[in-house]
């Protein structure tokens, strides 16, 4: 009775999703993860169906949800890549990625639903029966290969964010890498028992079901995350960047024979390569006054474009210059001067008169989450611990 609530909640929150997101637009990540919940409602309506021997609803759910990961892993890659990449970058690949799942879909998902419904094609549903754990371990398998793949490129995405800003809360997409995790976590248990299936006798309870209430949770928590997360903004050299690494990673793929040419049709050209070092020098100089005089990093607001607009160069080159020059990113440079005038104030002043808060937000500091984690990354301790060190000292 318990599992029968929880199948039915599910689907039913499953279906409020849906209705949720086809109200809220139509953009490439809605209509990602209205495919997504889709299929999610009819995995779990198979084991719906499978607790009350239903041929009608498991062949229904066979039909429309098998091969769940063969669909999964390419839309949580394409997800991710939607929040940044344009539409028209999106679904090609995608539909390429997506290749697998049909072949399921015409290969297995027809012929067993139709075996399921009916008394035609019960030989190949026997046949299923003896390789389903083998397809089992193979489909996770290829789930498994696309999570590696996602948390790459979410490891990218989050280097081309501190090249760009200073304050990553807004962009902040670890949820999402919390829920790949975790959904890397559900299918190696899932592998682990049906291997053990395989040797052993069978887990006197359902996994199956056990699997699916695990997914429930991660279905829910991709929806209520989904839905409001926007999209993020990027200036075009850094979607270049991502482009450039892809193209990189097929290279690398390639025969040995095609590598070399490829590298050097590949290697960007440096931006600053048309100014002599006396206008780098003016450049540096410039930015220097920016920083030290015009303090333009207590802009809470402030990102590598609009730094750039005030030096008078492109965004690219400026990123260049504090990558090849600087030997750091937009992030590191803007939050070492921000914790720098903190200090100066604790130091200068009474920092008992002022909010630690108050005192973040003078310096450019939107939040006290980011405040504080910035601030130990820096210095390595609290900020509360380093006042009460200079309080001590002075004393």
């Amino acid at each position: 009775m318990l599992i029968d609530c929880g199948l039915i909640a599910g689907m039913f929150f499953i279906v409020l999703l849906i209705f949720f997101l086809i109200r809220s637009g139509k953009d490439i990540t809605r209509i990602l993860l209205i495919v997504l919940f889709s299929n999610a409602f009819f995995f779990l309506l198979y084991y719906y169906g499978y607790l009350y021997r239903s041929r009608i609803i498991g062949s229904i759910a066979v039909f429309f949800g098998h091969g769940v990961g063969y669909l999964l892993g390419p839309v949580i890659l394409f997800l991710l890549k939607s929040l940044v990449l344009p539409q028209k970058k999106i679904i090609r690949p995608l539909l390429r990625n997506l290749i697998p799942f049909f072949i399921v879909f015409i290969c297995f998902n027809i012929p067993l639903s139709t075996a399921m419904a009916t008394d035609y094609l019960t030989p190949f549903h026997n046949f299923y029966l003896v390789i389903e754990p083998y397809f089992n371990l193979l489909e996770n398998l290829f789930l498994g290969i696309y999570i590696i793949i996602t948390l790459k490129f979410f490891a990218k995405l989050k280097g081309l964010f501190e090249e760009n800003y200073s304050i990553l809360e807004k962009n902040d997409l670890s949820w999402y890498k919390q829920l790949i995790l975790g959904l890397f976590v559900i299918i190696l248990i899932d592998s682990c028992c049906t291997v053990y299936e395989m040797f052993f006798p069978e887990i006197p309870w359902n996994i199956g079901t056990i699997i699916a209430f695990l997914f429930v949770g991660f279905y829910l928590y991709l929806g209520y995350k989904g839905m409001f997360q926007s999209r993020i903004l990027m200036p075009d050299f850094l979607l270049q960047k991502i482009e450039e690494n892809n193209r990189m990673d097929i290279l690398l793929n390639n025969d040995a024979d095609h590598l070399s040419a490829g590298l050097e049709k590949s290697t960007p050209i440096r931006q600053l390569d048309v100014f002599s070092s006396k206008e780098i020098e003016t450049i540096k100089e410039k930015l220097n006054e920016l920083l030290e005089i015009d303090k333009i990093f207590l802009d809470d607001e402030l990102n590598l474009t609009d730094l750039s607009d005030k030096i008078g160069i492109s965004n690219k080159k400026l990123s260049e210059l504090l990558n090849q020059h600087l030997n750091t990113n937009f992030y590191n440079l803007i939050n070492d001067y921000r914790i720098s005038e903190v200090l100066k104030k604790f130091e200068k002043g009474d920092p008992t008169k002022f909010t630690i808060v108050s005192i973040a937000n003078d310096c450019g500091f939107q939040s006290k989450a980011s405040f504080y984690r910035i601030f130990k990354q820096k210095t390595g301790v609290s900020p509360s611990e380093y006042i009460k060190k200079i309080t001590k000292e002075a004393s």
